[in-house]
């Protein structure tokens, strides 16, 4: 049975570092990477007031596609078997379902590094990842440490 780890990117540098940690885990255990990027829905209900115009599903989709398919570029360019996933829906339920959906060893995730208010405030994708995944998650914070939930 070959492994499988499931490495997120939503663009940021954090998904970036994330990802390179993943890239190295997955050398070492000769796994199959599913790089996988969401298109937030929760970002087409955005209220264009002082901003643009929200964005629609499509529009979500379509993003989250170029994050995946950068990243899975990248994966290949490293020699790793590679499958590149996108989902629309809302972040952290769609990683975690389909991690269970395909039974992955290992969940590589980013962490933005927000604390306190900020993160009771702004939320994270990684804290609901963490505490619904059916798999070990390794979160991978701004500085490139590493911590395994």
């Amino acid at each position: 049975m070959s492994n499988t780890i499931v490495i997120t990117t939503d663009g940021s540098e954090y998904s970036e570092s994330a990802a390179e940690v993943g890239f190295e885990i997955a050398e070492k255990m000769n796994a199959a990477v599913h790089v996988l990027s969401v298109g937030d829905t929760n970002l087409t209900q955005i209220s264009s007031i002082g901003g643009g115009p929200p964005k629609t599903k499509d529009d979500v989709t379509e993003i989250a596609a170029g994050w995946a398919a950068d990243l899975a570029a990248t994966a290949r360019a490293e020699g790793l078997e590679v499958e590149e996933v996108v989902r629309t829906g809302i972040p952290a339920r769609e990683i975690a379902d389909y991690a269970a959906e395909i039974d992955a060893d290992m969940i590589v995730i980013g962490t933005a590094g927000r604390s306190g208010i900020e993160r009771m405030v702004v939320g994270s994708v990684t804290n609901k990842v963490v505490r619904t995944a059916p798999a070990p998650v390794v979160t991978v914070r701004p500085d490139g440490t590493v911590d395994a939930a």
